[in-house]
């Protein structure tokens, strides 16, 4: 791959193929919450919120994996599809454990307890 121009079209691809996994964890995700609206205006604010920032954090890291894939894949001379498996390998687990590794982190620094409620 010494053309930028294959560097990208194989990035944009494994970008397409992490966001298919990373969809299909939000709906898979999404009758997990409530589907129904709250009736108090502080719970519903809330589930807002949650449904929300669920399909942001979950899209928000597809141009990373789709860049460390593609990276990877060139660095260590590998077919193409490589990359795209790996981007979609790391959608479907790296953000997770990475979003749970940052809470559990952020805990420990702040002092609150493992199970404790809220996040």
């Amino acid at each position: 791959m010494n053309d930028f121009r294959d560097f990208l079209i194989w990035w944009a691809l494994a970008l397409i193929a992490g966001a298919t996994v990373a969809v299909g964890q939000i709906a898979h995700k999404m009758p997990r919450l409530d589907i129904e609206m709250p009736s108090d205006p502080a719970k519903l604010d809330a589930w807002h919120k949650r449904r929300k920032w669920l399909a942001i954090t979950e899209l928000s890291a597809l141009p990373a994996f789709a860049t460390l894939a593609t990276a990877g894949r060139v660095y260590f001379d590998l077919p193409p599809i490589v990359g795209v498996l790996v981007t979609m390998g790391l959608g479907f687990i790296g953000f997770a454990m990475l979003i749970d590794g940052a809470k559990y982190l952020f805990r420990k620094r702040v002092g609150l307890s493992e199970e404790g409620g809220g996040a």
